[in-house]
């Protein structure tokens, strides 16, 4: 046997190592004779003798022509042999087979579903041509307290325009409006954009019909043209070509229809038509007038660097020049389009796609160490073909090939969860913030890059899993595991301290994303359960823009208050009603300047407001508290003194020693002095994660405004008023359109959009990370049990008590269990910090948090450890002494 075993392996040496036939021949020739010689010796004939020794190492033309059709075989025959072979023994391990492919699919899946999110939000190109020289421009005004406005003057930016040498082209644009669209259907309020003739060039994006404006257009009296969205044109006018050319009726105008632009472009997000921007000979001339949104096209080669250079020296000249004016706004930013609109969500996105990596290299190490168990039972397999000639190389292939193979099986399944997870994600999107705030979300798609990426992270998974059992197996004693008391691979030292550093390492990884899933929970919570200063609850809001061909006077738009106001507060269920003119957590709010009687409105340190007009029932309505003086009445109407009231921040900053009510002050827009006649509590008016701003509120009959949101209580469920709340409208005026009929609490939750599916996302991926470090866990103590029954028996039998084994199972795994917590929250403190700008009233190192996540992670790794621990107690111990 054993000059058979070396002459198996000679032979196969040479063939790997391409020795010639020639050697070959003598080599099977020498065996032979050996062999015959021996046989004479024991009795036989020569021809038996000889007979008996081909028989044993086969006829020499055989042997050489299986040598060379080795040599000839191809490498892919080779492959698919291993591909057979592995899909062989994964078949007759349907168990294990079903458990690593779901692991993988978990881990696969998440990564694939957030990088498409990535790829839809922050690597897709934008809908532009060249969409990488695209930057807005504004000033930076260092005087005001919000720092960047983000708003030019027409003078300086008709001299930005002349002077710049940066720049291809420039273009303008205004703050979004919305026009009334009556003639088709019911009154709908269309959100439009005012554009300059070359903003369309800017972008680099041709009208799929017709034409963009032209530069004659943007002069009054000949700007009554619209260019419609694709969606609009689909919606109302049934993707009608004839309808260039055709007069539409907006806010009560005639405006003729010139283009449609073609799929996907909405720019800015949520706008569906384009009107020229007109620019009236008292901005054109007015410095402190700063109203225009700048949008550029760089010229090529040219960085953004460079451009901010030139801009800040122009912005300089301007200063010196003009500078009642310009002297605050002596720089300029630059910024790229892309991180204009993906910079708000890419730091959320980025931690999601850190977590999922995670996720996945747990996933990887409980697939490692389930193969490494699984290798135990292969081991006179590994010794067999081992000794018939494979080389360390051909078992590393073979047992790579089975990994790769459960990699792309668990590829292929996480692909059909990630299909279904960015469907769940775009359904987790309120529709106004997906049109608005995350461009492209209304739709990711699974294209090529995803497909492309979900292949890579199947086969690098694939290699990282198995790449280590392999090598393990590739290291295998021959001859000690020919030998029925060899020990198993994983049996050993060796093995044993590699499956357990891989338990801790994601005991260790699970606490970083428990951790961090705790801390934006905790942030979570502490925004739904802040002071938002009124009460959500059983408020219908719906907004009416007042057109100015109706409604241009003060007394016209105080009459449609009036009369619509009746109207909603004779409904059945209805407690109280008024209007705003900026509703709370919408992000919308005009600034004026405010100061004390005696002081300069314009006088630098003054306090900027935003304001609101608001009707007698408001304060009521949203149940905003008062906090000193009164509500505003009827009486306090045109023909009254002018007064206001304001925020406790504002009266903070007006009046810090006194009462402000009775104070009078200054307000920017409005002649002569008001008198403070109330303080209400703060509103957080910019959003929930905003921080409170200082408000002053005019009554609507003193300041009229064209804007009117009201604000419906009711006894019972807003919902069911929703009919009759567009009746009234409508009772008062037939052609007005009805607009952001929504719930108050429905608009707390869409302005908490981003945040709640980064908080549930986190703590998806956290559970799943526990999950997996469980079973890790749970696997190994399993496993130890199993290999140490032997040594339990003999425990047992020499008078240990249950109790002791219970016990050493236990601080087994608990061991483990610390030291990954060590590892764990070490690896937190480093990483949370990342998660500053996702997380509201909580530190990135909140230590609560960190004991808490620690406990909680030991206690479940107890409970993990705990099944094993007792069924090793209850090992029979003269069953366990005939284990093996």
């Amino acid at each position: 046997m054993k000059r058979l075993r070396r002459f198996v392996k000679r032979l196969t040496s040479w063939a790997k190592t391409g020795r010639d036939e020639d050697r070959l021949r003598a080599e099977i020739e020498s065996h032979i004779a050996l062999q015959t010689e021996d046989n004479l010796r024991a009795g036989m004939s020569p021809n038996e003798a000889r007979r008996q020794a081909v028989l044993k190492f086969g006829a020499v033309e055989s042997i050489k022509e299986e040598y060379r059709d080795q040599r000839r075989l191809p490498f892919i025959e080779d492959l698919l042999r291993d591909v057979q072979y592995a899909l062989r023994q994964l078949r007759r391990n349907p168990g294990f087979t079903t458990v690593v492919v779901i692991t993988l699919a978990l881990g696969i899946g998440a990564n694939t579903a957030i990088f498409s999110v990535v790829n839809t939000v922050l690597l897709r190109p934008l809908p532009y041509r060249d969409a990488d020289l695209l930057v807005t421009v504004w000033e930076y005004n260092r005087a005001r307290s919000i720092h960047h406005t983000e708003t030019v003057s027409a003078p300086d930016f008709a001299d930005w325009r002349a002077e710049n040498h940066v720049f291809q082209s420039m273009g303008a644009s205004t703050d979004g409006s919305f026009y009334t669209l009556t003639g088709r259907g019911e009154p709908a309020a269309i959100m439009g954009y005012y554009f300059s003739a070359d903003f369309f060039h800017v972008l680099g994006t041709a009208p799929l019909l017709g034409r963009t404006f032209l530069p004659e257009e943007e002069q009054p009296g000949k700007n009554h043209v619209v260019v419609l969205s694709y969606s609009l044109w689909q919606n109302r006018f049934g993707g009608d070509r004839a309808v260039l050319g055709k007069t539409i009726t907006l806010d009560g105008a005639a405006y003729t229809v010139v283009g449609v632009m073609p799929p996907g472009f909405k720019w800015p997000g949520g706008t569906e038509l384009w009107t020229p921007l007109t620019i009236s000979p008292k901005a054109a001339a007015d410095r402190n007038y700063r109203d225009l949104r700048v949008m550029a096209r760089l010229k090529p080669g040219v960085t953004i660097q460079q451009a901010r250079m030139e801009m800040n020296m122009i912005a300089h000249r301007l200063a010196f020049e003009y500078p009642k004016t310009n002297k605050d706004e002596s720089s300029t930013e630059i910024i790229s389009l892309r991180q204009k609109i993906s910079g708000g969500i890419r730091p959320a996105l980025l931690v999601l796609l850190c977590a999922v990596g995670l996720v996945l290299l747990i996933a990887c190490a409980n697939v490692a160490n389930l193969l490494l168990a699984r290798s135990a039972g292969r081991q006179k397999e590994v010794a067999v073909r081992a000794a018939l000639g494979a080389s360390r190389g051909r078992l590393v292939r073979q047992f790579l090939t089975e990994s790769i193979l459960l990699a792309f099986a668990g590829g292929a399944l996480g692909l059909l969860l990630a299909f279904w997870c960015t469907g769940a994600l775009v359904a987790m999107f309120p529709p106004t913030i997906s049109n608005l705030s995350i461009p492209h979300i209304q739709k990711i798609p699974i294209d090529g890059w995803v497909l492309g990426f979900a292949l890579a992270v199947s086969l690098l998974t694939g290699v990282i899993f198995g790449l280590i059992p392999a090598l393990q197996a590739a290291r295998l004693n021959t001859d000690e595991s020919l030998k029925e008391c060899g020990r198993s691979l994983s049996g050993s030292a060796q093995g044993r301290h590699f499956r357990n550093t891989l338990v801790i390492a994601e005991v260790a990884l699970s606490l970083i994303l428990v951790a961090s899933a705790a801390l934006t929970i905790k942030s979570f919570a502490h925004l739904l359960g802040g002071d938002l200063g009124f009460t959500p609850h059983h408020v219908l809001t719906l907004r009416v823009l007042l057109p100015n061909h109706k409604y241009g006077t003060d007394a016209e738009q105080r009459d449609f208050s009036d009369q619509a106001l009746d109207r909603v507060r004779a409904l059945p269920g209805v407690k109280s009603a008024g209007t705003v003119t900026f509703l709370p957590l919408s992000g919308w709010g005009g600034i004026r300047q405010v100061s004390l009687e005696g002081q300069l409105t314009s006088q630098r340190g003054n306090p900027n407001a935003l304001w609101s007009s608001v009707t007698p029932g408001y304060f009521r309505a949203m149940d905003i508290p008062l906090v000193k003086g009164r509500f505003f009445t009827d009486q306090d109407n045109q023909g009254a003194n002018s007064v206001a009231i304001i925020s406790k921040s504002l009266a903070r900053r007006l009046a810090p020693n006194r009462n402000p009510v009775g104070q009078s002050i200054n307000v920017e827009g409005i002649k002569g002095l008001v008198e403070v006649v109330g303080v209400v509590g703060d509103v957080h008016q910019l959003g929930i994660t905003s921080e409170v701003t200082s408000e002053i509120y005019l009554p609507f009959s003193q300041v009229p405004a064209p804007i009117l949101c009201f604000t419906i209580r009711t006894a019972g469920n807003p919902s069911g008023i929703v009919r009759g709340a567009e009746r009234a409208i409508w009772a008062v005026d037939k052609d007005q359109a009805v607009s952001y009929l929504m719930t108050m609490d429905a608009l707390a939750s869409e302005s908490l959009a981003p945040q709640r599916v980064a908080t549930v996302l986190l703590g998806v991926f956290a559970g799943i990370a526990l999950l997996l470090a469980v079973v890790g866990l749970y696997g190994v103590i399993a496993y130890s049990v199993s290999q140490r029954t032997h040594e339990i028996g003999i425990r047992m039998a020499l008078g240990a008590e249950r109790r002791d084994v219970l016990k050493m199972v236990l601080s087994q795994g608990l061991k483990l269990a610390m030291i990954g917590v060590s590892i764990g929250i070490a690896g937190a403190l480093a990483l949370t910090r990342f998660l500053s700008s996702l997380l509201y009233g909580v530190k990135p190192t909140d230590p609560l948090t960190f004991i808490a996540v620690s406990l909680i992670l030991i206690a479940v790794a107890v409970a993990a450890c705990y099944v094993p621990a007792r069924r090793a107690a209850k090992v029979d111990p003269m069953v366990a002494l005939r284990y093996e």
